[in-house]
């Protein structure tokens, strides 16, 4: 094995380990962490609050990473010129979901713990399209979008291998 290929190797798995950690851990914030706060309100605001503060280091890492290491593995892709016009949308696809991720993660820092304790308590709509807009919003599509994502990228893997026969 050369040089260039334990990079790459590396290079993957950084990239691989980044995203399971973010998708992974947002998963794992609205199965049992969110739930959890939500039975015992009065622990809720400092133990989200911490949690928030160490995840979002966490995210930080990860955005980093990925972004490093998806330019690393774009170029190398990209450069031997042996994969077609479908890799290449997907991985537009890709690269335009990871974007959209980000961007998500970045916009909910905006909100700060005082915007949200100066909001007044709203009862949850109960019709269906509020039900759906709900599911889709915020953290859901973070890992909406995350398992999307990494749906892309077999399916990229998949392409890259077809062309290399």
């Amino acid at each position: 094995m050369s040089l260039s290929e334990i990079f790459l190797l590396v290079v993957r798995w950084l990239h691989l380990a980044s995203a399971a950690a973010w998708v992974g851990g947002s998963i794992f914030y609205l199965i049992v962490l969110r739930p959890t706060l939500r039975r015992s309100p009065e622990a809720s605001r400092l133990i989200s609050a911490t949690a928030a503060t160490e995840f979002r280091a966490l995210v930080d890492t990860c955005v980093y990473v990925l972004i490093a290491t998806g330019v690393i593995l774009t170029l190398n892709r990209l450069t031997p010129g042996v994969v077609g016009a479908p890799y290449v949308i997907a991985l537009g696809v890709k690269i335009a979901l990871s974007v959209w991720m980000f961007a998500l993660a970045w916009s909910r820092r905006k909100r700060t713990s005082v915007m949200d304790a100066f909001r007044a308590p709203q009862a949850p709509a109960s019709t269906p399209f509020s039900k759906l807009l709900r599911a889709i919003s915020g953290y859901n599509t973070i890992v909406i979008l995350g398992l999307i994502v990494f749906l892309l990228s077999d399916l990229l893997k998949t392409l890259f291998e077809l062309a290399l026969r």
